[in-house]
């Protein structure tokens, strides 16, 4: 399989990668493509709870409307992450199925968490050589198009990654909260560890 990755350099008359450093990008694109996958698995795992709230909350368990909603709203390819988000919380901002805060709080994760999906989907990994005290080392980066339309890119560090980590168990844990009050789940699935 080939190696797919771009370096920009510091000196642009030494563009070769010794082998040490070659294996470093290498290892860091694998690692971070394995990364992309597990990030856009969670997403899924996001939208599904999403749908399964939505319509549990707009069509009634035993009604022959399932199909059709599905078809139209759930699986319809014109409805967005974005509009799905929005259904969702005026459902359970209608129902009080959450504190003003935590819906906030929510909505904030969701969206943040929809525009990193879209980064990571449509995204380019690359490197930067980058000189750190005495050493030089290969940053990674997504280079991505913004909601503006121009280019733009995301420094991937740990606190990135931490920060992506925590809007994702927030927002997850909120979801789950809804589900346990629709009795998707048990109450004793909240003090789960």
């Amino acid at each position: 399989m080939a190696e797919h990755y771009q370096i920009k350099f510091l000196d642009k008359s030494k563009e070769i990668l010794i082998p040490k450093e070659r294996d470093d990008v290498i290892k860091q694109t694998h690692t971070l493509k394995h990364i992309r996958g597990n990030f856009l698995d969670y997403i899924i795992e996001i939208e599904l709870i999403i749908n399964i709230l939505t319509e549990n909350f707009m069509i009634h368990k035993k009604s022959n409307l399932k199909k059709v909603f599905r078809k139209n709203i759930i699986n319809n390819k014109g409805v967005t992450l974005k509009q799905k988000i929005e259904i969702l919380s005026e459902i359970i901002k209608e129902k009080k199925m959450l504190k003003e805060s935590e819906l906030r709080l929510l909505n904030k994760n969701l969206n943040s968490l929809r525009d990193d999906r879209n980064r990571w989907a449509h995204g380019v990994i690359h490197f930067k050589q980058e000189k750190q005290g005495n050493n030089i080392k290969f940053q990674s980066y997504l280079n991505y198009i913004n909601s503006d339309g121009y280019e733009s890119e995301e420094v991937l560090t740990d606190p990135y990654f931490d920060n992506l980590t925590t809007k994702f168990n927030d927002a997850r844990k909120l979801l789950v909260k809804v589900l346990v009050k629709r009795n998707f789940l048990s109450k004793d699935y909240l003090f789960k560890k």
